[in-house]
């Protein structure tokens, strides 16, 4: 079955049709009414994952015949054909049949396996399943690096957004040209950094007294008690850092001294040896440890 669609992809590849993308790398595919997203970098398994739930999505599997089609298609026009993509599909949890993340039996999938597939023959175990340019899968270890999809529903979409992505959690800031985030549910720093890269954003920048001012009236939508599981629910992660030493020099994350981005209030006193950057509620600067978990601003600039 997949072998004939196989063939059907290539003589379909120029009729494809792909709407217009909204949340950064994501493209909507019509004939799936989904939209995916290839990320080329490799990964294990659980980074995979991790990181298409970050993005508000799921590890894309080739659960129907359109969404298989689709991660074909855009496998051929990324000429990464000869290499094979992470699926959503694993036996983790128990020693009987592969399943999908949502729990789908594969009795309900119809999959095509590789010949001799699935086998499970190295000294590791093969718990998870890659697809490969034939529209073929096969067990492998999920310990190994490998591209895959990431794959939201069409109900992700919110079309009147006048931000460039599919979450619906940043709103747009005409005074800075930007859109922002709040996140309640606190995070370490370099954790928060990820989610931000993940939505298509980043921490936020500082980029001026405005913004500061911008960022506090978001901060004052956000009381402490609807904070969740912060070690200070009055400072929210920012884009501000220092090399982990007591002296080092705070920087923005593009590298630039906070006086050169437009921004350097500090609250006092401050901790000398805290080394990732916050905001007050009050549109100070202020500073965070390491391991403090706290609420972040993830900001999109236009």
């Amino acid at each position: 079955m997949l072998q004939f669609l196989f063939l059907c992809v290539i003589l379909s590849v120029g009729q494809h049709h792909v709407a217009a993308v909204l949340d950064p790398g994501y493209e909507f595919v019509q004939e799936a009414d989904a939209w995916l997203r290839l990320h080329m970098v490799p990964a294990v398994w659980s980074d995979a994952r991790l990181r298409c739930q970050l993005e508000g999505g799921v590890l894309a599997s080739p659960s129907t015949d359109a969404i298989t089609q689709a991660m074909l298609i855009q496998m051929i026009r990324h000429k990464v054909t000869s290499r094979n993509m992470f699926t959503g599909i694993h036996a983790l949890n128990f020693d009987l049949d592969f399943t999908l993340l949502m729990v789908m039996p594969l009795s309900k999938i119809n999959l095509d396996w590789a010949p001799n597939e699935p086998n499970d023959d190295n000294e590791e175990e093969q718990k998870c399943v890659v697809l490969n340019g034939a529209g073929q899968v096969a067990d492998v270890s999920c310990h190994v690096k490998h591209p895959y999809f990431c794959k939201k529903e069409s109900g992700v979409m919110n079309a009147t957004s006048d931000c460039p992505t599919t979450d619906k959690g940043y709103k747009y800031e005409p005074l800075t040209g930007s859109c922002y985030k709040f996140h309640r549910f606190a995070q370490r720093w370099n954790r928060a950094a990820r989610v931000c890269h993940a939505e298509g954003g980043h921490l936020a920048i500082i980029n001026s007294k405005i913004e500061a001012k911008v960022l506090k009236h978001i901060f004052e939508k956000n009381p402490v008690e609807t904070i969740v599981e912060a070690k200070h629910a009055d400072v929210a992660l920012i884009g501000v850092w220092k090399w982990e030493d007591d002296d080092g020099e705070w920087s923005t994350i593009r590298g630039e001294t906070l006086e050169k981005a437009g921004f350097a209030q500090w609250s006092e006193p401050l901790d000398r040896h805290s080394t990732y950057g916050a905001i007050q509620r009050s549109g100070l600067l202020d500073a965070v440890r390491k391991y403090d978990r706290d609420p972040f601003i993830c900001e999109i600039k236009l």
